[in-house]
């Protein structure tokens, strides 16, 4: 039924019919398609359809998607749905900082390379981003780590790794251990009490920390380098704190000012947000972020596109 009605929905949009218009013709499922994410996906998917937004760059369209999420409440641990992975979360009413890049990257992929714009397809997308190897498989397949993100989806072609490009001479190696989760397995309910999960995870760590490190820009030096960073580049900050590579993450925006922002899902501010300050000035304001990562998203060629073994349409 639900199917049917998400089908309805998209024949109302694209026919431009305003909510009240919906709800009159949706009753009496009206209550629970409004609280489903296929809703919203209809939604946004049309707005940004309506604006063409699939024949802009990846950036442009990564930032667009950003901005429709603006002022959305930041939910901690988006993702805790589920203990075992058995689907793919998505969830468009709020967000913690990496589900909010996430979300506006494949946003921006699925309005340009999906064919019919289903939800099925942005699901298929970020399944892909997601998980190692774009296939979900239990709890370690999920890229926890913002280095290993970025890691894994740059090895498939998704983005593309910007950081020592930019920051040249600037850049740092960083070669401390990642192993926070399993240092720290009380804080994840999917760890807490299982010992064989935990083993898994600490295999992913150590293929993690073989890879010799990570780098990133330091923050005392963004500003001279901010001219190479591009809107729409997805960042990663670094931090201090022991075991963790990234603390914070969010999405490159050049502003009015000329100057390059951070949009992100703020826990600070309770919501999505543009940083009113320029990124340099926003990394000034907490003495653990050491710098930041930076990645390119790429646009996807039709003829590659996999997730797990479904080839998008």
């Amino acid at each position: 039924m639900r199917y049917l009605l998400s089908i309805i929905l998209v024949l109302l949009c694209v026919a431009n019919c305003s909510l009240a218009q919906i709800k009159e013709k949706t009753l009496p499922y009206y209550d629970s398609l409004v609280a489903s994410p296929e809703f919203e996906f209809v939604l946004l998917i049309d707005r940004m359809l309506k604006e063409f937004l699939g024949d802009k760059h990846i950036g442009e369209r990564t930032i667009r998607a950003g901005k429709l999420l603006l002022d959305k409440p930041y939910i901690d641990k988006s993702l805790e749905m589920t203990s075992d992975e058995s689907q793919t979360v998505c969830n468009f009413t709020g967000f913690d900082c990496v589900t909010f890049f996430e979300t506006s990257w494949a946003l921006a992929v699925t309005v340009k390379t999906s064919y019919n714009h289903t939800y099925k397809d942005y699901i298929d997308v970020v399944t892909n981003h997601r998980y190692r190897d774009g296939i979900r498989n239990g709890f370690q397949s999920r890229l926890h780590y913002t280095s290993d993100y970025f890691y894994d989806n740059a090895k498939r072609g998704n983005l593309q790794e910007m950081t020592k490009s930019i920051g040249g001479s600037d850049t740092k190696l960083e070669k401390k251990p990642i192993n926070f989760m399993t240092t720290h397995p009380n804080l994840y309910k999917q760890l807490a009490n299982d010992p064989a999960m935990v083993a898994k995870m600490d295999s992913i760590e150590k293929m993690i920390n073989a890879r010799g490190g990570f780098y990133y820009i330091p923050k005392e030096d963004v500003e001279d380098n901010e001219k190479g960073i591009h809107t729409g580049d997805l960042i990663g900050i670094t931090t201090s704190i022991p075991g963790i590579d990234c603390s914070h993450t969010g999405i490159a925006i050049k502003e009015k000012d000329g100057r390059i922002h951070f949009m992100h899902a703020s826990s600070a501010m309770h919501k999505v947000i543009i940083s009113p300050m320029p990124l340099h000035d926003y990394l000034k304001g907490n003495a653990k972020q050491t710098g930041i990562m930076v990645y390119r998203p790429m646009e996807w060629g039709a003829s590659l596109l996999k997730v797990g073994s479904t080839k998008l349409k």
